[in-house]
């Protein structure tokens, strides 16, 4: 879980920061009397991810991770599921 956690923390950190300068420049376009919805519309469109080189890498390193902790949670319910039906047979 913990891997899970630092691998989203990872991935959503800089996205927001990304986000968060983009609302920050919306934000000054309108004080300043940006008055056109193209304007505002066209820095609401721009690329906020960033290029990353390890971004991929963390995402499907997680999903791993993710994947392999439901199937630990299914085999662990699976062995307590047979353990209550041995004891309710005693």
């Amino acid at each position: 879980m913990l891997f899970s956690f630092a691998g989203l923390g990872y991935i959503i950190w800089p996205v927001a920061i990304s986000a968060f300068s983009v609302v920050d420049n919306a934000v000054v376009m309108l004080q300043n009397g940006a008055d056109s919805l193209q304007e505002l519309s066209n820095l609401a469109g721009s690329k906020i991810l960033t290029t990353d080189p390890y971004h991929d890498a963390v995402f499907y390193l997680t999903v791993c991770f993710w994947i392999f902790a439901v199937i630990d949670a299914y085999i662990i319910g699976k062995e307590k599921e047979s353990q209550d039906e041995e004891t309710s047979r005693l």
